[in-house]
């Protein structure tokens, strides 16, 4: 496993329009660093993994369980496993979010850019 990467060797993977992501994956983590497009809406999920959401750029409206808030530059949300939660691009988003374990279904998606 390489110690030191450089974001910008990485591509991208898309999961769906105007969501791109470059992901870093440990033994035991893996990190997303996401774009968003503005007016972007991620549906609700739940998965297995605990999730920290930092928003670096760009307001989210994320909804966690029943509780819906507005989150800006350096604010982090986190987010317990097998919690229902969805968001929405107020404007153009970049996050990075933190998972405990490794998300596998990351490593399976298809890298395309935006």
């Amino acid at each position: 496993m390489k110690q030191i990467i450089k974001l910008s060797d990485l591509t991208y993977l898309a999961p769906s329009k105007g969501v791109q992501a470059k992901c870093v994956h440990t033994n035991n983590q893996t990190f997303a660093f996401w774009e968003i497009d503005k007016n972007t809406a991620l549906p609700g999920h739940q998965h297995p993994h605990e999730q920290v959401t930092i928003v670096t750029k760009g307001e989210l409206e994320i909804t966690i369980g029943k509780v819906t808030q507005i989150m800006k530059q350096g604010m982090v949300a986190v987010i317990p496993s097998n919690t229902e939660h969805a968001a929405r691009a107020i404007t153009d988003v970049e996050l990075t979010d933190v998972f405990y374990p490794v998300r596998e279904d990351f490593k399976k998606i298809g890298d395309s850019p935006k």
